[in-house]
């Protein structure tokens, strides 16, 4: 994992060279879900909430089209249960998504692609009780590497305000267990702002 991982941030630190590249940061929540074949998951799962923080990269194409990149860490996961005192499963993990844009002369887009997710470590949290659940490919671990795809939508102003929506789906199954599904998908909203385009010398 840690090999794919340096491969895919070379090519983002390459697409970011680029003279018609613009670089922001972002911050907002994330409110993480899962696709699973448990019943107990499926029947008291909730919404997990969580922060995310990241870079963009933002490349124009054309006056409507770029291809952006981003860089972001969030929480991805599941709250289970019916009181207040719902077990956790928690994944620290690195988006990467990779979107086409089409944008309107008005500040409006719209776009998506693929989403390239790293998990950095994960847990089980119930009450003060943490139970590490490791990164791996065995039994009882899960999955690093997170391959999905994401949708989203927004408007930035012409001072680089960008207000965003989006959505990761999941497609890469991280349970090694034998005839278990457990896909995190996030659905998440966002404020950043984009620096001026770089003068050419």
């Amino acid at each position: 994992m840690k090999t794919n991982l340096l491969i895919v941030l070379l090519l983002v630190a390459g697409l970011s060279l680029s003279a018609q590249t613009r670089f922001g940061l972002k911050t907002g929540v994330a409110a993480g879900s899962v696709t699973s074949n448990d019943d107990l998951v499926n029947a008291e799962g909730t919404a997990l909430g969580s922060f995310q923080l990241g870079a963009i990269f933002d490349t124009r194409l054309t006056s409507k089209l770029s291809l952006q990149s981003q860089l972001l860490f969030l929480r991805k996961g599941v709250a289970v249960g019916v009181n207040t005192e719902k077990d956790q499963y928690r994944f620290a993990a690195l988006d990467i998504p990779l979107q086409l844009l089409y944008r309107t002369k008005g500040g409006w887009f719209i776009g998506g692609g693929p989403n390239l997710g790293f998990n950095l470590s994960a847990s089980n949290v119930y009450l003060d009780d943490t139970k590490v659940i490791t990164i791996g490919k065995e039994a009882g671990q899960v999955k690093g590497f997170d391959f999905g795809v994401v949708a989203t939508g927004g408007y930035q102003s012409k001072t680089g305000l960008v207000l965003s929506i989006n959505y990761v789906k999941g497609l890469t199954n991280l349970s090694n267990e034998a005839n278990a599904e457990w896909r995190n998908n996030v659905l998440g909203f966002t404020v950043g702002y984009m620096l001026p385009l770089r003068e050419k010398k």
